[in-house]
Order: structure tokens, then C-alpha cells, then sequence
């Protein structure tokens, strides 16, 4: 891929010196508007979602929970209220989240759905230009990894407080591009950064063609959507991370 996908005008040093000074920055219209449009195209009308929520098994050892969409079909109304009554009165006291999900690179590596737009991404993941850009406004050469993961939030999803620290790889920085169109902060979906004492300091709504990038691990949660929000909230997001 050798056409610039990324918007020409974005101003790398002030950036880079937002970056430097919070260890996040939030980048408005950072992609190019025609494929930040065919992005969004493909995550609202062509991906095979999974239902995404923590399911700890009884050792107490977190276990990513997914159904796909056979299984979500395959379950009665009562199955799918019992679910959310779980997920729900398990998030009153501890870690939990509910949102679909789609894993775009293990797709690749699988020879999955290689049809979808949404691979397009994942290629400009790969690209020099990417990679300069996230060296850049980070400051940083210490990743050399990345992930990729497709993201839909409907009503009543949320993502509670956790801080993206993970024993399996040496996560540096993470990064969520947005792309939902026409959606306002209090529709939801808005991503909190919290201090300590579990304040929050910063606020990023999850506006068309924006990018929020942060150094981890560092406290965060996503907002629950409401009920009266007229759609989803869509994204691609996932970590830089170093080979050990």
C-alpha cells in the first residue's frame, strides 16, 4: 500500500509534545475522510460479531467470553436476560464488560473473511507510514508489535475501570480509532481516564475519524451506551506492544 492514508495536515510536533506531557493524546481527523468512510462502511454493515464479555472461571482465572453470532442465535429470550443480568450484577463489584467484538488480525492469520474492508485497515496498520507516525507522536522505538481488534458498542455495552496491563505481552501504548458517524458524548461511549483515587481527568469522545492514543498501563473505562442512543458506537482498537 503506497497512497498516504493518513490526513497530510496533522501537526506531528504538537502532538508529540501533548503526548510527552499527559502520556495520551486525542488526534481529530487523523485519517484521510475517504478511508476513514470505507472503514466505517464495512464495521456497520459486513462484520460477524461476537458478544464480548469477562466469564472468570471458578479458579477465578479471567476467560475472555465470546458467542458467536450462531450461538447468540441460538439462544431463547430468557438465555439472553439471565446472560445480562450476570454481566450486569457481576460489574456492580468487580472488572466486566459487554460488546461485540471482532478480532480482525487472527481473522488474517486464520484466512477468515479476507473479503472484508475492514482488512484494508489492518494493512495500513502495516505500512511505514503508520509506524512512523505512532514513533513519532509517541517518542518511543520500544514497540514493534501490534494488534487489531474491531469493536461495536450498542446499548447497555459499557467497559469498566481496568488499566490494559497484561503477563502475556509488554504492552507500551494503546489506540482506538473511532468510526461513528454523527454521535454525540451523551449518547455514551465516551472513554475516562482516572486518577488514584479513581477521578477522572481526562474525557475523549469518540468522534468520526478521531484517534486516542495512550502509554499503558494507566486507569480507563468506557461509558455504558444509553438506551436512547440511535446506533452503535464503532471502532478499531488494540495495543503496540514489544516481542519479548
Amino acid at each position: 500500500m503506497s497512497e498516504s492514508l493518513l490526513n497530510p495536515d496533522l501537526d506531528l510536533n504538537a502532538l508529540r509534545a501533548a503526548f510527552q506531557r499527559r502520556g495520551r493524546v486525542k488526534v481529530p481527523h487523523v485519517l484521510r475522510a475517504d478511508f476513514a468512510h470505507s472503514i466505517a462502511d464495512s464495521l456497520h454493515g459486513e462484520i460477524p460479531w461476537q458478544l464480548a464479555f469477562y466469564n472468570p472461571s471458578a479458579s477465578g482465572k479471567a476467560v475472555v467470553g465470546r458467542l458467536s453470532p450462531a450461538e447468540q442465535e441460538a439462544m431463547n429470550e430468557a438465555q439472553r436476560a439471565a446472560l445480562l443480568a450476570r454481566v450486569e450484577r457481576e460489574a456492580q463489584s468487580q472488572f466486566q464488560y459487554l460488546y461485540d467484538a471482532y478480532d480482525v488480525l487472527n481473522a488474517r492469520r486464520n484466512g477468515q473473511d479476507l473479503q472484508l474492508g475492514v482488512q484494508r485497515f489492518l494493512d495500513f496498520l502495516g505500512t511505514d507510514e503508520l509506524w512512523d507516525f505512532m514513533h513519532a507522536v509517541s517518542g518511543s522505538q520500544a514497540f514493534d508489535k501490534v494488534d487489531c481488534h474491531a469493536c461495536r458498542y450498542r446499548p447497555g455495552h459499557f467497559l469498566r475501570e481496568h488499566g490494559d496491563h497484561s503477563p502475556f505481552e509488554q504492552r507500551h501504548m494503546a489506540y482506538v480509532f473511532y468510526f461513528t458517524r454523527d454521535w454525540h458524548a451523551d449518547f455514551g461511549g465516551v472513554t475516562h481516564f482516572l486518577d488514584e483515587q479513581g477521578v477522572i481527568r481526562d474525557s475523549y469522545a469518540p468522534d468520526f475519524n478521531s484517534l486516542t492514543l495512550f502509554r499503558v498501563p494507566v486507569a480507563h473505562n468506557v461509558s455504558q451506551i444509553a438506551s436512547y442512543a440511535p446506533g452503535a458506537r464503532y471502532s478499531i482498537t488494540g495495543w503496540f506492544t514489544r516481542s519479548r
